[in-house]
């Protein structure tokens, strides 16, 4: 039901972790609110880093790692699926740059 949620009722759906795939295809697809989106992350993209560091986080041992991921099967599943999606829209805006200079 939440792949379906994302499909039909989101343009985007991003993660920090590809901030600079997320901003761009953020800009291509919703530019009335993130146009310039990258160059304004990247002016305070100093300010930003390691906002929601935990530097005393505590050790995991591997079993309980390997538990937590049989545990949230279905989360990684969904992530993952955001993740194609969001590269699968990258990719397409990326190809219509390389058509567009191929055949101006």
């Amino acid at each position: 039901m939440a792949k379906r949620r994302v499909e039909s009722e989101f343009a985007v759906v991003g993660t920090w972790e590809e901030t600079n795939i997320t901003l761009t295809v953020l800009e291509h697809y919703i530019p009335r609110y993130f146009a310039r989106a990258q160059m304004i992350f990247h002016m305070y993209q100093k300010s930003l880093q390691n906002r929601n560091r935990n530097n005393r986080k505590p050790h995991v041992d591997a079993d309980v790692r390997a538990m937590v991921r049989r545990n949230f099967t279905h989360e990684y599943d969904f992530y993952y699926f955001c993740k194609q999606r969001l590269y699968t829209q990258y990719i397409a805006l990326k190809r219509k740059e390389l058509e567009g200079l191929i055949h101006p």
